[in-house]
């Protein structure tokens, strides 16, 4: 019996930190090979922040597509035009993001919300903008509200009636809600540089293994350092972790 019916896939928050800081922990790349084909030389998956920052052209997101394996997987943050700027109240703005990463094809797995600190849960504006996602994109959605608000039972509930799980952004304890499972490492103590120990990714890998029964996507935000690459590949040897394709959702 296959031990891992849906995927666990494990990767980095951006590619180019892990080139540039972490050359002789990556395989060997032919001459002329994009940084982002080296990256999918060790792993199947990558989380593209660049979509935060700005909207990128159609036509990068399938070039990015090219130029990895039939079975790499991208998961985009949402841009902060819709998340910070406006705080979630111009959902026209989702036209021009999902068409950007359109590009991506079959090879788009998920969407990250990633909200401000100090965006305090409404339910008629969260409810009014996840609405608008779901009509426009029916695949894995996660969100990482940053507000204490967002994790009362009133947001928590509104998010799963819209299919949205809640980002872990810490090792998982086991006590979780049914649904796809995306955890986003940030570092601890030290956000962005420090390290996650033996035991930490030990226990991460136990958890990974018992949600069979759902996609499981690994983000290491650790990238400041050489941190993320070494958790990344620790994690994936505790799990002896084999690439799988997930089941694949499109956009509306």
């Amino acid at each position: 019996m296959d031990e891992f019916p849906r995927a666990i896939r494990i990767g980095l928050a951006g590619w180019s930190e892990a080139v540039s800081r972490c050359r002789s922990f990556l395989p060997e790349a032919s001459p002329g090979a994009t940084g982002l084909q080296r990256y999918a030389g060790a792993f199947d998956f990558v989380e593209i922040n660049t979509t935060f920052y700005r909207q990128v052209r159609a036509s990068t997101c399938a070039k990015w597509a090219a130029d990895t394996p039939d079975a790499f997987l991208f998961s985009v943050k949402m841009n902060r035009l819709v998340t910070h700027y406006t705080r979630l109240k111009n959902t026209a703005l989702l036209d021009g993001f999902f068409r950007s990463v359109a590009g991506l094809g079959d090879k788009l797995a998920a969407v990250l919300v990633q909200l401000p600190p100090k965006l305090a849960f409404d339910a008629a504006v969260a409810g009014n903008f996840f609405t608008a996602l779901r009509k426009r994109y029916d695949g894995c959605a996660v969100c990482e509200p940053r507000h204490a608000s967002w994790r009362e039972r009133d947001a928590l509930a509104l998010l799963a009636d819209h299919g949205v799980a809640p980002v872990l952004v810490d090792i998982p304890d086991g006590k979780i809600a049914p649904g796809p499972v995306y955890v986003r490492l940030h570092g601890a103590p030290r956000r962005y540089y420090s390290s996650y120990s033996e035991e930490q990714l030990r226990s991460l890998a136990i958890f990974l293994r018992r949600r069979k029964d759902c996609d499981r996507f690994v983000v290491f935000d650790n990238t400041a350092s050489s941190a993320a690459v070494r958790n990344a590949l620790e994690l994936q040897r505790f799990l002896d972790k084999k690439p799988k394709t997930p089941h694949q959702h499109h956009l509306s």
